[in-house]
């Protein structure tokens, strides 16, 4: 059975597109997805026996030096590019990275390596390379090229946008070239990597820039879009500019933070089951002791009893703690109906919620059956911590709104409060171990709450405004929607 923190990346290793390994400090292959199989041209069956000796065998003789070089430059990825002969004869250009988890003791964990498959991009590379040097005489051929590219191509002047390739316009929602001719690039990159753009900008004219850079891009239909790509130096209709190759890199830019989040999850929950169980055992016998000097001597009953308070207060965090080591991919799911699950959830709450003066406002069609997969006791913690959460926010009541939509492969729960808010800096921080905005709070609920969700297949968001309020959406994977008059 493999280790609970090589467990942890069940669901990213499953749902991604690019391909993963996870190798042991001694070189053994402990994990292999799907992705990697199909990338490498071999059969599952095929790979320890096939593969390895030839490619895998090459990665994991650079473990140890990259290893040290990591640690000795305290950053946690190296990547390099490897050339691979697929089996169908074809040379693939691959763009390896490789990270070292730690344990607690910042000793190798595993290497965690990635192989994105960088061909299509290095070849687009050399034929644009080749059209530049030639372009003054093949003007029209090169406007060919890049129109059948499937990679989105821009040309622009000092930032103002000359040309957009059919590829682009569809990345950006555009109908038609005009609605983005004549427009600056700063209004499509997001403001925060406006100074790196306009950096960039001044060294490429001088001749500075090179290698490839990320943008977060806002589309005209107002979506966001994670972009990947590099630039050149060309002529276009007789003026010197500059053309941008580009790919969309959104789901693996989600695929990412999911791994980084399971990192961050593993160590928290290493962490929490060693702080839990170095602190049970004192906290135990002081406990006892106080009980024993108490039955003794009441004089001094206001201070035991200010004891007797932290007392809890350190049983309340450690049983935080203890949840959160407690490893949630074991747990076998099974289908249930969420509508009745929310419904006990919001009784038990209700006389909680009364004694502050708040109402739970359920706002979804009761007679409405969606099936989900899951645990009932590990979602009905979900819900409850986020209506906790909700009620101490609100310290003067008010009402906590749960919405409900469906599409046809999720199901989203919202839950409205009418609190204190949140700053766009605590949203992000939200996660964070023993970080909290309440002055009883530990900052584990979000935490296990999120493992929770994770470990479901599913996902929670968060958008709040100071003084109006906070909305924690969970989307859920469904199995089926339908009104109770059709079952």
């Amino acid at each position: 059975m493999l280790p609970y923190e090589v467990q942890s990346y069940d669901f990213a290793f499953t749902h991604a597109t690019i391909g993963m390994a996870l190798i042991s400090p001694g070189g053994t292959i402990l994990k292999v997805n799907s992705a990697l199989y199909e990338l490498l041209g071999y059969d599952p069956n095929e790979v320890y026996s096939s593969f390895l000796p030839h490619f895998i065998e090459e990665i994991i003789a650079e473990l140890v030096p990259i290893s040290e070089l990591l640690q000795c430059k305290e950053i946690n990825r190296h990547q390099f590019e490897q050339f691979y002969n697929h089996p169908s004869g074809t040379l693939l250009s691959l763009d390896i990275s490789i990270s070292v988890i730690l344990d607690v003791n910042k000793d190798p964990l595993h290497y965690f390596v990635q192989f994105e498959n960088k061909t299509m991009l290095r070849q687009m590379e050399t034929e644009l390379h080749y059209a530049e040097s030639n372009l003054h005489k093949k003007e029209d051929s090169f406007q060919q090229l890049i129109e059948r590219l499937p990679l989105s191509v821009l040309i622009t002047n000092h930032g103002v946008i000359k040309y957009v390739n059919p590829a682009g316009l569809q990345l950006v929602f555009a109908k038609s070239l005009d609605e983005v001719l004549g427009m600056s690039t700063n209004q499509i990159v997001d403001t925060s990597s406006h100074s790196a753009l306009s950096e960039r900008r001044k060294k490429f004219y001088n001749k500075n820039a090179d290698g490839s850079v990320r943008y977060l891009i806002h589309c005209l239909n107002g979506q966001q879009k994670y972009v990947e790509g590099f630039s050149l130096h060309v002529t276009y209709q007789g003026q010197p500019a500059v053309v941008g190759i580009f790919k969309d890199i959104s789901e693996q830019k989600v695929e990412e933070e999911r791994v980084m989040q399971s990192e961050k999850l593993s160590t928290a929950g290493q962490l929490a089951a060693g702080i839990a169980h170095e602190i049970r055992n004192p906290l135990t016998a002081i406990n006892g002791f106080m009980k024993l000097l108490r039955s003794s001597d009441g004089k001094n009953d206001k201070y035991f009893s200010i004891i007797e308070s932290e007392l809890k207060r350190i049983e309340f965090i450690v049983n935080e703690l203890l949840v959160l080591s407690k490893p949630q991919t074991t747990h076998t799911s099974s289908p249930l109906h969420l509508i009745p699950l929310l419904d006990q959830v919001i009784t038990l709450m209700n006389v909680q919620a009364a004694l502050k003066n708040i109402e739970i406002l359920p706002k979804y069609p009761e007679k409405q059956i969606i099936l989900i997969n899951g645990v009932t006791n590990q979602l009905k913690q979900v819900f409850i911590n986020l209506f906790k959460n909700a009620m101490e926010s609100m310290t003067h009541g008010g009402n906590i709104h749960i919405h409900i939509q469906t599409s046809e492969n999720e199901v989203r729960i919202s839950v409205q409060d009418e609190g204190c808010g949140m700053t766009e800096e605590e949203v992000k921080t939200l996660g964070s171990p023993f970080y909290t905005t309440k002055d009883t709070g530990t900052g584990l609920g979000f935490i296990i709450t999120h493992n929770i969700v994770h470990n479901h297949g599913g996902a929670i968001s968060v958008n709040s405004i100071p003084q109006q309020g906070t909305t924690f959406t969970v989307s859920l994977p469904i199995i089926s929607v339908a009104d109770e008059a059709d079952m």
